[in-house]
């Protein structure tokens, strides 16, 4: 592994990890190996970027959250700010790493030795909308009235369709999510809850594991997604670097 100090060009930062974490063999932006710049307790993640205009690429975002992600499934890793490049390991500690001890040092107290796993669940729109149409007489009658005919001719009924549509998986919603969440929070160090992005979701939450229950977690997770079959579908995404926890240092 080559000495950072000793590299003559640029270098792209990816995160932050302890002194002491152990880092896979790993490669980044455009294909060069990651290396470590050590400051005190920390150390950052890095690789050589000969020409640093040309950065901001899909490519490069995918292998910078890929570094991140990988280094998160076994060590605990603040993901700097995409994009971060600085002159030389010189710079890199007097300028970044110095200065933002403390910041670090709270960000890995908080996450621990864990990582974030991201879950998604969301229901099977067609299943719902069946159980909605028994439940709820105006829906059916309104799904009657619209049938064969134009926006134009029937936009009130349409309108008025859509809102019963969407209050009604608002309001089922709001009765799976509590069981979801009381599953999962026992094995969780911290969870965060994202705002809902579709009518059809039942919870997109974010959680930070340990290391020694992540299988748990994604045992309990997958049960979960059995149990919902043809209802609710699930998807967890993980082991990340803890975005949603500590943000981008």
């Amino acid at each position: 592994m080559e000495n950072p100090s000793e590299i003559s060009t640029n270098l792209y930062v990816y995160g932050v990890v302890p002194a002491e974490a152990e880092i896979p063999r790993l490669t980044g932006l455009r294909g060069e190996e990651i290396v470590t710049v050590p400051s005190e307790a920390h150390a950052a993640l890095v690789s050589p970027l000969p020409d640093p205009e040309t950065i901001g690429t899909p490519d490069d975002l995918m292998a910078h959250s890929s570094v991140l992600d990988q280094i998160a499934a076994t060590a605990p890793v603040l993901p700097m700010v995409f994009g971060t490049v600085v002159p030389n390991a010189e710079t890199l500690t007097d300028e970044v790493l110095d200065p933002q001890y403390g910041l670090y040092e709270e960000n890995l107290r908080r996450i621990g030795d864990a990582a974030q796993f991201s879950l998604q669940a969301r229901f099977v729109r067609d299943a719902v909308l069946a159980e909605l149409i028994n439940e709820e007489p105006e829906i059916a009658s309104l799904r009657e009235a619209i049938y064969g005919t134009s926006e134009d001719e029937t936009r009130n009924e349409r309108i008025r369709l859509g809102e019963l549509i969407v209050q009604g998986l608002q309001r089922k919603a709001a009765d799976e999510a509590p069981r979801i969440r009381s599953a999962l929070e026992p094995l969780a160090r911290e969870t965060v809850e994202r705002e809902a992005s579709q009518a059809e979701d039942v919870l997109d939450l974010a959680v930070l594991v340990e290391r020694p229950r992540q299988a748990e977690f994604e045992q309990t997770a997958e049960a979960l997604a059995q149990e919902g079959a043809g209802r609710i579908t699930f998807r967890l995404i993980g082991p990340q670097a803890p975005y949603d926890f500590t943000g981008e240092v």
